[in-house]
């Protein structure tokens, strides 16, 4: 008999939520109750994901700091005007719920994903009203994937990766980031994305989304083709 049919996945009702009234800092300060998460910044071509239970939440005014033996994710809780809890993402029979810190048009700024029981995930939400709003759409997954082997962002990862050495790999988008260190065991290309990934820290870059690195004082800093910083840095010196 397996685990599964041991320890069935209790039935979690499949549905969007906003959590109405609830403040960014109320919210987050519930996550050392909710287990294993990732917490996810996607910006740019570019999606860094932290992976592990949060030790503790600091809400400073503005700003909320996640803090965990793998979490440093700092957020700036003024662009955030609603929080949702979606419970709709279900893979190979497990659910996925999601806390979802939304702009003022809806967009995603940060994702937080139950990794492990999706019950006392949603559980550590309790107590916040909750308002049901339709599932978001699908996003359009495009044209057939690019090539990642020739890609400069591919290119710097792999070189990193061959090298051995300690690296920082940090992103910083408009009111949120968060970084990891550690050593890149290997770089995976696949569907158009190349792909660091540990048991705490997953990094997809997406072809096409670094079209150039600025090298300075170990630090590579990631321009799209238009000559923007995309928010992703590289550094071969890991902090003390």
């Amino acid at each position: 008999m397996t685990d599964a049919e041991t320890n069935p996945e209790p039935e979690i009702l499949a549905g969007r939520w906003i959590l109405d009234g609830a403040t960014p800092g109320a919210v987050l300060a519930r996550l050392p109750r909710c287990g294993r998460v990732m917490v996810v910044l996607s910006g740019g071509g570019a999606t860094h994901e932290r992976i592990g239970p949060v030790d503790s939440v600091l809400v400073d005014d503005l700003i909320v700091t996640i803090r965990g033996t793998v979490h440093n994710a700092i957020v700036e809780t003024d662009r955030v005007r609603r929080i949702a809890l979606d419970t709709t993402s279900v893979m190979r029979g497990k659910t996925y719920p999601a806390l979802s810190l939304l702009d003022e048009a809806g967009e995603v700024l940060v994702n937080i994903v139950g990794m492990e029981d999706a019950g006392a995930f949603l559980a550590g939400f309790d107590g916040f009203t909750r308002t049901p709003v339709a599932p978001r759409e699908k996003a359009d997954q495009g044209d057939t994937p690019a090539e990642v082997a020739d890609d400069p962002g591919m290119a710097l990862l792999c070189a990193l990766a061959e090298r051995a050495v300690p690296v920082t790999i940090s992103l910083a988008l408009q009111g949120r980031s968060q970084s990891w260190s550690g050593t890149i065991g290997a770089v995976k290309p696949a569907m158009g994305f190349a792909n660091v990934m540990t048991p705490d820290f997953h990094l997809h870059l997406k072809a096409g989304a670094v079209a150039t690195w600025v090298e300075a004082g170990g630090r590579h800093y990631a321009y799209d083709a238009g000559g923007q910083d995309i928010g992703l840095v590289l550094s071969e010196e890991a902090p003390a």
